[in-house]
């Protein structure tokens, strides 16, 4: 076993608990009786980042030395999608839960790790793969850094409605134009 594959166990498991917390969800929220399309539409968005994380961590195959910080740095974003799976679905919840009321309340939080994490993923990669930070993919997470940002000062459900949509779309473009292949990233 390499040490990119040791580092990898880890990193898979906190993906597939975050992963099982998210789909859960999926089936149980739109059946709620207090539902929130976009509170169930940001679950949606999260399971997929949690796989195209661990389609995104082929990239690291290239680091040659492993050092705890790195290790530590590589682990960040799965810790990442798994408290955000579960301060998007509390593990206490019931058909009664306001949904709205939930996503309104954790909405400051959710976006400040959104914009923490994909800043850790944008210089990790830099850092310990070498991905230029001119690299295209490079405005794509500025775009998407910049709009979560946004989330952080706006209170409005039109505007949390508009941001999910921008950010699903520009998410969806980035994942078409350069990352539909493992390694495209580390490629260059």
């Amino acid at each position: 076993m390499s040490i990119f594959e040791f580092i990898m166990v880890m990193v898979s498991v906190i993906l597939a608990l975050a992963l099982a917390q998210l789909l859960r969800a999926l089936t149980e929220i739109p059946a709620s009786k207090n539902s929130c399309w976009i509170h169930s539409a940001w679950t949606g968005v999260i399971a997929f980042l949690v796989i195209q994380t661990w389609w995104a961590y082929w990239d690291f195959t290239r680091v040659e030395v492993w050092t705890f910080v790195a290790y530590l740095t590589a682990l960040s974003v799965p810790i990442a999608w798994f408290v955000l799976a579960h301060m998007l679905v509390p593990t206490t919840r019931s058909n009664e839960t306001d949904w709205q009321a939930h996503f309104a309340k954790i909405a400051r939080s959710f976006y400040l790790i959104l914009v923490l994490t994909m800043a850790v993923a944008t210089l990790s990669t830099w850092v310990y793969i070498g991905a230029p930070l001119l690299h295209p993919y490079r405005a794509f997470q500025a775009t998407l850094i910049g709009l979560l940002s946004i989330g952080l000062f706006v209170s409005s459900r039109k505007a949390h409605a508009r941001i999910l949509i921008i950010y699903v779309s520009v998410l969806l473009t980035s994942q078409l134009v350069i990352r539909m292949n493992l390694g495209a990233l580390a490629a260059g």
